[in-house]
Order: structure tokens, then C-alpha cells, then sequence
């Protein structure tokens, strides 16, 4: 109900106040008025008697002419006789100063009565707004202090009415939030904790499976069987050490606690230095990296772990690609936006896979790749977007893909 906001009573009130105070007034005023009316008309009449003495009536007969009762024939005998001269209702107000004295004192006192009544509503509706007002604004810094990470904060709503009932809601939720941000908080601490703590168990073993198999190496037994499943050997163990680490860098990103420390650095020397590290995969492996960027483009960023996600993504190209293919990277800047743009030539993305492959561990079933575990690009998407950025992809199958790294634009250098 609308009554039960305690502000709306209260101003629903004061209306009524107003409303009765205007009405008793108008009474007041328009019993003085009346005064005023019946004063000009005893005066006019007196003038009219004064006027009949003058002119020879005498004044026996005058005074009946005022105060006795009249009936439809005076009437009609006066309304003859005025009417010849001109004196009736369509003659205008100004002949009759007693009338006309009466219209300007009538309208001014109307208007004046109406300004004030229409101000006095106005001014409680815009107090009420106001204090309306004050409460939502109020509401919205609050709200922004909750989103900007203090889930300390509730609003007021120990009053009545559907504001506080929105206010309550609101709390409500905020409450519900907190508590599944605790919880994700929680779950992903926990993640964090059990994955370092597998990772940093298996370090061990590992590093000493990787001795064990330098050891053999070096043996040189000559048995080509030995040598080469001490060769695979190797690269699994080289493939293990991969995905613990990118597993901890993961755990890491999604606890928050990494804190990325950010420079400003020239697009192209990045992106050089990135494609440096993959040039002899790809020389042995028959493909190509051009790099086509101006000097100009500047990017703030943490370039340990960007070089790690652009690193990724080149690296999938690769993967994806036969010999005599190749890799393009550009840059471009728009008018909010700095845009890194990897394109190869390669087997491209199956429709089924191209809402998949950021996901972790998605592993395509039409993917070239048999190695990989499906964290890379998760990897890189991730790290993108704690740079403020984000990561697309468009593909046409056997035409290869095109990965589009969108970055905030510096505005001051």
C-alpha cells in the first residue's frame, strides 16, 4: 500500500493540512468580500437616495423604495425604464465602478489565493522529491563503495514503505553475494592450495626421473630401442613439467595473487621479441612468422606474463599448421583501442570447437594436436583479461584462424 511509507504519510498529510488551511480561508475571504460587497451597495444606494431627494421625491417615499418588498412587476417596470438607457447586464463593468470595484478586488484576491495555494503543493511535492532524492543518491554511493570490494556496507532500511522494502531487498542481495563471493573466494584458495600443493609433490619425482634419464643418456648403451624410448622419455617428462608450471600459473591467476607489474613498452619490440623465441621451432619445421607493426603503438603491460599468452597463441598456431605454411601478426590502434591480430594459414577451427577452445582442458576431436592438454589458450585468455583486455577468435575451416588480442588504448604516454 502507498500509505505505508511513513514519508508518504507524512506528506499526504501536510497536504491535507494545506488543503484545509486554503479552504478555511477562502471562507474567511469570502465572507469579507461579502463585507466589502454589501458596504459599496448600502454606499450606491444611499447615492441614488440622495440623488431622489434631490431631484423632488419626497423622502417619505424614498426609504420604502430600499427596504421594502419588491415584486416581479417593479421588476419589470425598472428593467422598462433602466433598460431604455442603456442600463442592463450586457453593459460593460467599467459603467459600474461599484462592479468593476468588485471584479479587480475578486480577481486579485483569486490569484493571489491560487499562487500561494499552487506554491505551498509544490514546494511539499518538491520537498518530498528531494528527500527521495537524498535517499537514492545516498543508495547509489553506497552501492558503488559495495562494488568497488567494501561488502561491509548495507543501506538503510529501517524505515517503512517500498523504499525500505527495495532497501531490505537490496541488503538482502548484497548479503547472498557476499556470502557466494566468500565461498568462490574459498573454492578457489582451496584450488590454488591443492594444485601447488600436487605440483610442488611432483616436482621432486620428477626432477629426479629427468636426472635418471640424463644418466642413461649419457650412457651412450648404443641400443637404438633404449635410446629411443629414453628419447621419448624426455619429451614427456619436458611436456609434464609444462603443464605443472602453466597449472600453478593458473592457480595463481585465479587466487589474485598475482599483481601484475605493468610498463609502458613499444607494441613492435614486444611482439619481436616474441616471435625471437619461436624462430627456430620454425625453421625447423619449414613455416614462416612475419610481423607487420609500426613504432608507434605503445601498450602498458606486464611483459613476463604477456609474453606468456601472445606466446601461447603463437605456439597454437604452430601446432596447427604444416610445413610451408604461415603466421601473421600485426598491430593496429583505434580510437579506444590497441589490437594485436595473429592469423595463420593452418587447418583452421571446426565449427564445434569455436566457442570451446578457451575453455579449460577442451581437448578438439578434430585437433592435429595429440599432445597438447587444452590449458594454453585458457592461459592466455586469462592473463588478457587481468590486463583489462579481451581475446577473440574467428575461423573458417581449412582457412586457417585469426586470434584478435583488443587491449585499453593509452591515453597518456
Amino acid at each position: 500500500m502507498i500509505f505505508s511509507d511513513k514519508s508518504v504519510r507524512r506528506q499526504f498529510a501536510v497536504i491535507v493540512i494545506i488543503l484545509l488551511t486554503f479552504i478555511l480561508l477562502g471562507q474567511l475571504i469570502v465572507a469579507r468580500m461579502a463585507e466589502d460587497y454589501k458596504k459599496d451597495m448600502i454606499e450606491h444606494d444611499y447615492a441614488v437616495a440622495g440623488y431622489l431627494s434631490r431631484s423632488g421625491v419626497e423622502n417619505s417615499r424614498i426609504a420604502p423604495a430600499f427596504t421594502g418588498d419588491k415584486t416581479g412587476a417593479d421588476t419589470e417596470i425598472g428593467w422598462s425604464l433602466l433598460s431604455s438607457s442603456g442600463y442592463m447586464e450586457s453593459m460593460q463593468n467599467s459603467l459600474l465602478p461599484v462592479v468593476e470595484s468588485f471584479h479587480q478586488k475578486f480577481a486579485l484576491t483569486a490569484l493571489l489565493f491560487s499562487l500561494l495555494f499552487s506554491l505551498a503543493i509544490l514546494a511539499v511535492l518538491y520537498l518530498g522529491e528531494q528527500h527521495r532524492g537524498k535517499q537514492l543518491e545516498t543508495a547509489a554511493g553506497q552501492l558503488r563503495r559495495f562494488m568497488d570490494g567494501d561488502t561491509a556496507v548495507r543501506l538503510s532500511d529501517c524505515g517503512e514503505g517500498s523504499t525500505s522494502r527495495l532497501f531490505a531487498a537490496i541488503n538482502a542481495m548484497a548479503t547472498s553475494l557476499t556470502a557466494h563471493v566468500d565461498k568462490e573466494k574459498q573454492n578457489r584458495q582451496f584450488l590454488k592450495d591443492t594444485i601447488s600443493d600436487i605440483s610442488h609433490q611432483l616436482k621432486t619425482p620428477l626432477a629426479a626421473l629427468q636426472m635418471y634419464n640424463e644418466i642413461i643418456c649419457d650412457e651412450k648403451t648404443g641400443n637404438e630401442v633404449v635410446e629411443s624410448f629414453t628419447d621419448k622419455s624426455r619429451r614427456e617428462l619436458e611436456r609434464m613439467e609444462n603443464l605443472i608450471q602453466n597449472l600453478l600459473k593458473l592457480a595463481r591467476l585465479d587466487a589474485g595473487t598475482i599483481e601484475l607489474e605493468k610498463a609502458v613498452f613499444s607494441l613492435c619490440n614486444f611482439l619481436e621479441k616474441c616471435i625471437g623465441s619461436f624462430a627456430t621451432r620454425a625453421g625447423q619445421e619449414g613455416k614462416s612468422i612475419s610481423l607487420q607493426c609500426s613504432d608507434d603503438p605503445m601498450l602498458c603491460f606486464d611483459e613476463t606474463w604477456l609474453i606468456e599468452a601472445v606466446g601461447n597463441i603463437i605456439k597454437n598456431a604452430l601446432d596447427h599448421t604444416d610445413s610451408g605454411d604461415g603466421i601473421e601478426i600485426s598491430c593496429q590502434e583505434a580510437a579506444a583501442a590497441t589490437e594485436i591480430i595473429i592469423r595463420d594459414n593452418g587447418a583452421g577451427i571446426h565449427p564445434e570447437d569455436i566457442h570451446h577452445i578457451f575453455k579449460r582442458f577442451y581437448r578438439s576431436r578434430f585437433s592435429k594436436d595429440k599432445q597438447g592438454v587444452g590449458i594454453g589458450l585458457a592461459l592466455s585468455k586469462t592473463i588478457i583479461e587481468k590486463h583489462g583486455g579481451a581475446v577473440t577468435v574467428r575461423s573458417e575451416l581449412g582457412q586457417g584462424a585469426e586470434f584478435h588480442l583488443i587491449f585499453p588504448k593509452l591515453t597518456n604516454l
